[in-house]
């Protein structure tokens, strides 16, 4: 997979040529007077806000006669979004960046992506949206790939007017990113806490475990020697076990497992989802940056990238 900027000329034809109104998603198509869109215009931001299209055709004309760097929308419904005035609800909205993960299954120097990373994401999107239908009872979940990453974008009536505090819990249940009082219990938090502290704990190496005050190169070798022990600690929710590996005291236990949360809620951008404000790619447009289409997942199993490239890529490195 190629993945590399744009040329203004690529812009054009993409716009011109490849854009299709059918590729907006429905849960935008059908509230699009109601939200406010943003543009990048030339790659230095977007500062093309509080723009208002009363329909999608009015949309593809502005992005066929201007071409933009990236488009983005609102999750947002608004009264008067051309203001930014009259909120009426947003969409609950997470952003999984590969970029950005916390630990990473690849290679990739800090701020570049690869398909291993790419399809990591992916796989923290899966868990997300699991625990959003299974646990909160949520239906209207939407996958969108995002160029360098993935949104997953829910549209329940119920999640509409809820304010940053409460979009903030939903993110730390998700995520695991807070320490539960009890870790045994079979359902619930307790249980979302141990998969995503077992997910983390997986992926560490070695370097990781020496950033946890207190935890000494010897223990962190033995953590990662009886990694499949360990794991199977976490996974019956007998953390206290953990302190059978010698050097692992209560004060150690308590620094891995705070160090460990902290990881867990790192997997996703947590300030995009208390935002009731914000402005996400819009589906159907171009990330310039990585020449790749932004678009609704139907099937998050069985998504490719390569579903994901123009035209104008596949072409030149054809």
């Amino acid at each position: 997979m190629m993945m590399r900027e744009a040329t203004p000329e690529e812009r054009r034809r993409f716009y011109q040529e490849e854009w299709d109104r059918r590729e907006v998603p429905d849960f935008i198509l059908h509230t699009i007077s109601m939200r406010e869109f943003g543009f990048d215009l030339d790659g230095r931001g977007p500062n093309n806000r509080y723009n208002q299209f009363l329909t999608v055709d009015q949309l593809g004309d502005f992005l066929r006669s201007r071409a933009p760097y990236s488009a983005y929308a609102s999750v947002a419904l608004y009264g008067r979004p051309s203001a930014r005035e009259g909120w009426l609800g947003a969409e609950l909205a997470l952003d999984i960046d590969a970029k950005d993960l916390p630990i990473k299954p690849c290679g990739c120097p800090p701020g570049s992506v690869c398909e291993r990373c790419l399809d990591e994401a992916r796989q923290v999107a899966k868990q997300f949206a699991a625990v959003l239908a299974g646990d909160l009872g949520l239906r209207k979940i939407n996958f969108v790939y995002s160029g360098r990453g993935f949104h997953v974008r829910v549209n329940d009536e119920s999640v509409m007017p809820l304010e940053g505090n409460e979009r903030a819990q939903i993110v730390d249940y998700v995520t695991g990113g807070v320490l539960p009082s009890d870790f045994t219990m079979a359902l619930g938090y307790s249980k979302v806490f141990r998969e995503r502290l077992e997910r983390t704990f997986s992926s560490l190496k070695l370097e990781d475990l020496l950033q946890v005050k207190g935890v000494k190169k010897s223990l962190a070798q033995r953590l990662i020697l009886e990694k499949d022990r360990a794991l199977a600690m976490i996974r019956r929710g007998r953390l206290d076990e953990l302190s059978s590996f010698e050097g692992l005291g209560p004060k150690t236990l308590r620094n891995l497992l705070e160090f460990l949360t902290k990881l867990n809620s790192s997997f996703t951008d947590g300030k995009v989802t208390i935002d009731t404000k914000r402005i996400l790619r819009l589906p159907s447009s171009l990330h310039s940056g990585v020449s790749m289409k932004c678009m609704v997942v139907r099937d998050i199993d069985r998504f490719r990238l390569e579903e994901a490239v123009p035209k104008f890529l596949r072409e030149a490195s054809g």
